[in-house]
């Protein structure tokens, strides 16, 4: 028996060339196929689909040039105005390998 996981994941769409925003919900299915390798199922609205990142078109422009944002993106914290020092100090002495 294989061990499997299903979880949910939202991908947010941004099309290059009308600028228009849009997102996806997916259900997302995970297991192993007993050769040491990853299957990655995903589904919408319960039918199976094709991954999150091929063959995207823009809903209201009908272009391709689609950019993807997987889970998480836009959660991503921004960092306070305040630490902006710390942080560019500690990119130079990474530069000198001294952090």
């Amino acid at each position: 028996m294989h061990e499997s996981m299903i979880s949910r994941e939202t991908w947010k769409y941004e099309c290059l060339g009308c600028l228009h925003e849009w997102q996806e919900e997916f259900e997302v299915g995970r297991s192993s196929d007993g050769h040491g390798g990853d299957v990655v199922v995903y589904s919408r609205m319960g039918q199976r689909c094709i991954s999150p990142w091929a063959e995207l078109f823009c809903p209201r422009c009908g272009g391709y040039d689609v950019k993807t944002l997987p889970t998480g993106w836009a959660e991503v914290a921004v960092l306070p105005r305040h630490r902006y020092a710390e942080l560019e100090m500690i990119f130079r002495l990474r530069r000198l390998h001294a952090y």
